[in-house]
C-alpha cells in the first residue's frame, strides 16, 4: 500500500527596507487540496484576504493589498531551495485486524512490511504515531480499550522489526472515530474501522 501524505506550504515572505509582503500559497502534496491561508492585518488582526488556489500570491503593501495568479509550478521552482528544506511530509499506514482480534489480517502483512520500510528510511528520530480503532460491534468501553490494545499490538510488531520505542505513541480510539463514509449504527460490523492508522514523522 502506497503511503498517503498531505503537505500544504505557505510561505511568507517580507520585503527588507519595505512595508511590504508578500505571501504565495503552493501545491499540496500529490492530489490533495493546498489548503488556505488568511493574510492578516498585523496591527488589527483582520483578515485582509484568504487564499486557497495554489499560485495565488497576496501582496500587502500598507493598507493596500494586491492578489495576482502566477503559475503554481513556477513559484515552486522559483523557491526550490526553501522548499528542500522542508520536513518531509508524514506518511500514513492503516492495518486491519479480524473482529475482536488484536492480530492483522494476512492481507495488512504487505502494509506492515512496507510500513517498516518508510520508518528505516526515515532513520534515526523518526517518530510514529499508532492509533487503534474498532467497529461499533461490542460495548463502547470494551472497545476502547480493544483499540488500544491492537495499537499496543501493532507497536509490537514493529518493536520487533526493529522500531525505537522512544520515538513511538500508541493510543485507543475506540469505535469513536470512524473511517469516512463507514460511520453505522451501533452493534453493526464493518472490517474498515477494525483498523490500525499509523503515522510517520
Amino acid at each position: 500500500m502506497k503511503p498517503v501524505a498531505t503537505l500544504s506550504v505557505v510561505l511568507a515572505l517580507a520585503v527588507a527596507g519595505c512595508a511590504s509582503s508578500t505571501v504565495t500559497l503552493l501545491n499540496g502534496e500529490g492530489t490533495n487540496p493546498v489548503g488556505a491561508v488568511a493574510v492578516l492585518d498585523p496591527k488589527t488582526g483582520d483578515d485582509v484576504r484568504v487564499i486557497d488556489t495554489a499560485g495565488t500570491a497576496v501582496t500587502v503593501d500598507g493598507a493596500r493589498t494586491g492578489v495576482r495568479s502566477t503559475d503554481a509550478a513556477a513559484a515552486e521552482a522559483r523557491y526550490a531551495a526553501l522548499l528542500a528544506g522542508l520536513p518531509e511530509p508524514p506518511a500514513r499506514f492503516i492495518l486491519y485486524f479480524p473482529e475482536g482480534s488484536t492480530n492483522i489480517t494476512p492481507e495488512s502483512v504487505i502494509v506492515r512490511d512496507a510500513l517498516f520500510a518508510e520508518i528505516k528510511r526515515r532513520g534515526p528520530g523518526v517518530a510514529v504515531q499508532i492509533e487503534g480503532h474498532t467497529d461499533r460491534v461490542g460495548d463502547a468501553a470494551d472497545n476502547v480499550i480493544l483499540s488500544k490494545r491492537r495499537a499496543d499490538a501493532a507497536r509490537d510488531m514493529l518493536v520487533g522489526l526493529g522500531l525505537d520505542t522512544d520515538t513511538t505513541r500508541t493510543v485507543g480510539r475506540g469505535e469513536r472515530a470512524p473511517l469516512p463514509g463507514h460511520a453505522t449504527a451501533d452493534n453493526v460490523e464493518d472490517p474498515a474501522n477494525r483498523r490500525v492508522e499509523v503515522v510517520v514523522r
